[in-house]
């Protein structure tokens, strides 16, 4: 009894000890041009062409380096020049399908081509970005937590930014960025739309570096024009009230006091009539005239004392008359 489990803790010790290509291999390597790498089980190791890779791989490139990858499910991912890239993939038991196939490409340039796996299945994450892929063909450019941005080059590509805003579209050469603000959006114009494919594209650029498997035939990019029409698809999830801009990430953002327009300035009041040299002598009594300081208001035709005076005030001031009467009482009130 004691030998038979000495034999079964020896039969799991070996297992134990094989390679993780040989218990969970998920594709292999097509081609591996110098200056790529993998990191497996914290071990650095020179890619090469025939190699398996696995779940938990991060690959990376250097100036040089491109790595072409084909996987069970008949997924195909090309790796660019200065570039890294991790696996997270689970396969379903049995099958040439992928249970869950995540990728997080976190700076550089790639090609994605989907395959048999369910559309669902499959999650391709950036530091700003995630896309979903719909039956897909799509090259992506990733500068490190600053942008990413997709090309579509055959069927149908969802990018959503960190913030939830998404766009979709499925019309070939489109081109899609995250922004600093968070959104969505195409290039201002054709001369970012062109800097973008020169910078950030090479495979878009030139295929002679990648094998038959991953070339696409799409007739070049380079007359696309930048701004395009958005369709219906294309509209955003999440609206913003700021415009969208793309590969320049300036998002341009107006205040409240910019947009609304500055009140008119009240029309300046006219000056008023000079008052007339008060007649010391004969207006002693506060006359209606509106002379006398005892019942000044000014050039109103003589209402006497505007606070207590209850005559009228348009009489001329005679002894029985009402305007008398009212600038007395305003005499009397000082």
């Amino acid at each position: 009894m004691g030998l038979a489990w000495l034999r079964l803790f020896f039969v799991f010790m070996v297992l134990a000890a094989l390679p993780a290509s040989v218990t969970a291999s998920i594709g292999k390597v097509l081609s591996a041009k110098q200056g790529a790498d993998v990191v497996r089980a914290g071990k650095k190791i020179r890619l090469r062409e025939g190699m398996e890779v696995v779940s938990g791989d991060t690959i990376s490139t250097d100036r040089s380096g491109v790595v072409q990858l084909l996987f069970v499910d008949d997924t195909k991912i090309a790796i660019g020049p200065n570039a890294q890239m991790v696996l997270d993939v689970s396969m379903l038991r049995g099958k040439k399908k992928a249970k869950s196939f995540a990728v997080q490409a976190l700076g550089g340039s790639f090609r994605f081509i989907s395959g048999k796996s369910k559309k669902r299945a499959y999650s391709i994450q950036t530091p700003t970005a995630t896309m979903a892929v719909r039956g897909t063909t799509f090259d992506m450019w990733v500068v490190p937590g600053k942008q990413s941005a997709m090309l579509v080059l055959e069927g149908k590509v969802r990018m959503c930014s960190r913030s939830g805003r998404c766009r979709s579209t499925g019309r070939q050469c489109s081109l899609f960025a995250t922004s600093q603000g968070g959104n969505v959006g195409r290039p201002v114009d054709q001369e970012q739309y062109e800097l973008a494919l020169k910078n950030g594209f090479p495979f878009v650029q030139s295929q002679r570096d990648l094998l038959s498997p991953l070339q696409v035939d799409f007739g070049g990019c380079a007359r696309e024009s930048v701004p395009l029409a958005i369709r219906q698809s294309d509209i955003p999830v999440q609206r913003s009230a700021a415009p969208q801009r793309v590969i320049q990430t300036q998002v341009a953002r107006v205040s409240r006091a910019e947009t609304s327009e500055p009140e008119p300035e009240p029309p300046a009041p006219e000056p008023p009539a000079p008052e007339p040299e008060p007649d010391v002598s004969s207006n002693r009594s506060g006359q209606g005239d509106g002379s006398n300081p005892a019942g000044r208001t000014g050039p109103s035709g003589g209402t006497g004392n505007p606070g207590k005076g209850k005559g009228p005030g348009h009489g001329k001031g005679n002894s029985g008359s009402p305007g008398d009467r009212g600038n007395a009482s305003a005499a009397a009130n000082r």
